[in-house]
């Protein structure tokens, strides 16, 4: 019976992903957090209106995905470093709060963490898609956002397996566990995790992507580190890096989520600093090959102006989007309604963009979709070919102006 269910998952899996591309894509997508729902035809595939960053691309899911459920919010939870989405659909809140315009935002924020969602793995161009069971765990005291990780038998192409991974402490007997979804079983399970005595403790966490590099998922914590766990082992034992700078006083007013960012870029694993008061200081880091220290990669003082001439107050600095999986010296910043790419090495601003005028709301984030060649392109989709370089008078800029501090070995 297992075999029957892992060859349930595992072959249209690998079905799916292999066919070639039908047309050129670029290499990867600078998605929206967000997934509006599409029309209700029951035949229907998902569909990603696809564009070159750092024009913003957005996943649509059809509505018949969501019968039953009084839905408030479909969000891309993670993605695969091979092109793969994890899809949360998240009913309405319980309770008489009125959440207004964020219900989306706290809908998705508790599908992260809440096991009774309904939810999906996705080939965003071809629409196919897998729905996961729902899990039937213990309760919780402390969970980490759901991860997505896929292996592959040879040394690079499609996957063969996937696996559905958080962290977890358990609240019957404290036991820190992973529950994850192991596409070769089928099912659902709960392994304790082996954790060092000297391991940080957990609390929750804001919203991250939970980055899926190497061998491992990688959780940041962006006041003092980053946890990772292999979710295919046997036995899954605990990582953890802090921080080059961690922030154990940081106020806890400002949400650090938005100007600190956990990413892989040119086959590492970076992570991506903003200080918020003057001087306005942008660090990244890489991660060594051993997985337990830093080596700084750009230190650099950011000059902000906003466009009557003044210092932007903390409410209107720009918040780090994305690390370009490509270029580990090109970053994407969101101001507003606008996504500017910044080259670090250049020190300068080399393309900027508007938000689709269709989403309405901006807070919700990006997830750097991977787009390898064997992924197939799905007739559904769509790809732009409009200029990157958007010039629109209507929308309050901010000036970008880079600094290096000094000569950093950024190799």
């Amino acid at each position: 019976m297992l075999r029957r269910v892992a060859g349930a998952v595992a072959a249209p899996l690998r079905r799916s992903l292999c066919t070639a591309a039908s047309r050129s894509h670029p290499p990867w997508a600078l998605t929206y957090r967000m997934a509006p729902l599409g029309a209700p035809s029951p035949g229907a595939r998902p569909s990603l209106d696809l564009h070159q960053p750092p024009r913003v691309s957005q996943l649509s899911v059809p509505a018949h995905l969501a019968d039953g459920m009084d839905l408030a919010a479909v969000s891309i939870q993670a993605a695969s470093c091979d092109g793969l989405l994890l899809l949360d659909f998240a009913g309405t809140l319980r309770g008489d709060r009125d959440y207004g315009d964020s219900l989306p935002a706290v809908a998705a924020f508790a599908a992260a963490y809440e096991p009774g969602v309904r939810r999906f793995v996705c080939n965003p161009l071809s629409g196919e898609l897998f729905r996961l069971p729902l899990p039937n765990m213990d309760a919780e005291k402390i969970t980490m956002p759901f991860g997505l990780l896929t292996q592959s038998d040879a040394s690079h192409g499609p996957p063969d397996r996937f696996v559905v991974a958080q962290l977890c402490l358990r609240e019957r007997d404290g036991q820190r566990v992973v529950r994850r979804f192991l596409s070769e079983t089928g099912e659902w399970d709960e392994p304790p995790l082996f954790v060092p005595a000297e391991a940080p403790g957990w609390r929750a966490m804001p919203l991250h992507e939970v980055v899926a590099f190497g061998d491992r998922l990688w959780w940041l914590e962006p006041y003092f580190g980053v946890f990772s766990v292999d979710p295919f082992s046997d036995r899954p034992e605990h990582g953890f890096v802090a921080l080059p700078r961690p922030l154990p006083n940081f106020d806890m007013e400002v949400q650090p989520e938005l100007y600190r960012l956990l990413g892989v870029s040119e086959g590492k694993l970076r992570y991506v600093e903003l200080t918020i008061k003057e001087p306005f200081m942008l660090y990244s880091f890489s991660l060594d090959d051993e997985g337990s220290s830093w080596k700084l990669t750009h230190e650099m003082r950011m000059h902000l102006v906003l466009p009557d001439k003044s210092t932007p107050r903390l409410d209107q600095l720009p918040w780090i989007s994305a690390i370009d999986p490509f270029n580990a010296n090109i970053l994407y910043f969101q101001h507003g309604e606008i996504i500017s790419a910044l080259d670090l090495a250049e020190g300068e601003r080399i393309g900027r963009s508007a938000f689709p005028r269709d989403i309405k709301s901006l807070y919700h984030g990006f997830v750097p979709l991977v787009l390898p060649p064997w992924l197939p392109s799905a007739a559904e989709g769509t790809l732009s070919s409009k200029t990157t370089n958007c010039t629109s008078k209507t929308l309050a800029d901010i000036w970008f102006v880079l600094t290096k501090t000094g000569e950093i070995d950024a190799s």
